[in-house]
């Protein structure tokens, strides 16, 4: 780009005509990352330069529509970027934005429309607006599975054609969208997580990224692979990737994995040392770390204490200031459906209270809800067991 400059500035014609056709067909090139339009500013303003430097006027308009049409592309991208990152944060908000002066405008704009004309005219470039219109679209909306479905596939069938670190942060955009689907009680959500978690740790999307590897990722990989069953994949996967996270986070991290590891594994004492190592500040992580504590005092038998941290528990999630009430609601059921079970499991109680309780649980929005309804199963064996014995 300043070689052209150069050539246009000291007359070297042939030069510069030769060097902006090259130019040209790099900037005609379909967008293969979100910084490919940004990037494309400098391109064409050489390119610009050139067509001034030579009076070339015609080309000159038909370029600028070109420029246009690239600004047009970066403002739509990086406006439904932001849009995203405000959807995608609303755990760590703790006043509504909407009624901001960006957003106001945001809404005064039709982006259906325009990514529908983009999308007929020019669909080669139209792929990223796409997917970050319908990114936004699902974020607005968990329970709209023909738009997820639709965005899932556009990023899987694209995956190839954009440049890694695009096709990397669309990946994690999934992630996201699933965790909140998870959140808002979409269950079957959980599984498509840890596959798109997964197709990022084996493609090897995390080995070249010269940033730490992000506590939030490492949480929720640790988290699902303990809900499927797969310790042994989890297990590597902290030997591999726990010395990728900044380090102040990487042992209180690796205490966190482990501690759910062990629990997985029925070592309970074993579980809570490591827990009691993890000292982790992030609210989510506090949450985490009293649910499981709670599920060892209970595998254990310890109701004095499990009791107590239960009260403990409530009280907490009472001061935590979020406009995202889903995760609030989710633990809170929680606390009320454990409750219920230890004085069942403390009880000779009959299968019509079991039963009872295991409709309510499963028509709820309940964080660890298998093992939840897997304490339930076990007490209601219990109990068919001394019926039996009985009769």
């Amino acid at each position: 780009m300043r070689l052209l400059r150069q050539y246009c500035k000291r007359g070297h014609k042939p030069r510069a005509d030769k060097l902006s056709a090259k130019l040209e067909k790099i900037a005609g090139l379909p967008a293969s990352s979100a910084l490919n339009f940004f990037e494309r500013f400098e391109i064409l303003e050489s390119i610009d330069f050139y067509y001034s430097s030579y009076d070339k006027r015609n080309l000159r308009n038909q370029h600028l529509i070109k420029s246009l049409l690239n600004l047009d592309y970066y403002f739509i991208l990086q406006t439904l970027v932001y849009r995203k990152e405000l959807l995608s944060n609303t755990f760590y908000t703790e006043n509504k934005v909407d009624d901001s002066l960006p957003l106001k405008i945001f809404k005064e704009i039709n982006f259906t429309k325009l990514i529908g004309m983009i999308e007929s005219e020019d669909p080669e470039n139209s792929i990223l607006l796409s997917i970050y219109y319908l990114i936004g679209k699902t974020l607005s909306n968990n329970f709209d599975d023909i738009t997820y479905n639709k965005l899932s596939e556009l990023v899987i069938v694209n995956l190839n054609n954009l440049d890694f670190h695009s096709g990397k942060n669309l990946l994690l955009n999934l992630q996201v969208i699933n965790t909140m689907r998870l959140n808002a009680g979409r269950r079957e959500s959980a599984k498509e997580l840890y596959e798109i978690s997964k197709m990022l740790i084996d493609g090897k999307f995390y080995d070249n990224d010269e940033n730490w590897f992000r506590a939030s990722h490492f949480r929720s990989i640790i988290k699902l692979g303990m809900s499927a069953g797969d310790i042994d994949y989890i297990e590597q996967f902290v030997k591999n990737y726990s010395k990728k996270l900044e380090p102040n986070l990487r042992m209180p991290l690796k205490y966190f994995a482990f501690a759910n590891i062990f629990f997985e594994k029925k070592m309970y004492t074993e579980a809570l040392n490591n827990l009691n190592k993890a000292e982790l500040n992030n609210t989510l992580y506090k949450i985490d770390a009293r649910r499981l504590t709670a599920k060892i005092y209970y595998e254990t038998d310890s109701m004095e204490n499990l009791q107590s941290l239960l009260d403990a528990f409530s009280h907490y999630l009472k001061n935590i200031r979020t406009t995202d009430r889903l995760i609030i609601s989710r633990n809170k059921n929680f606390i009320k459906y454990l409750k219920k079970l230890m004085k069942l499991k403390e009880s000779d109680t009959g299968s019509f209270e079991i039963h009872d309780l295991h409709n309510s649980i499963k028509k709820e929005n309940v964080s660890e809800i298998n093992w939840l309804l897997q304490k339930l199963s076990d007490i209601n064996e219990r109990y068919q067991i001394l019926k039996a014995g009985s009769a």
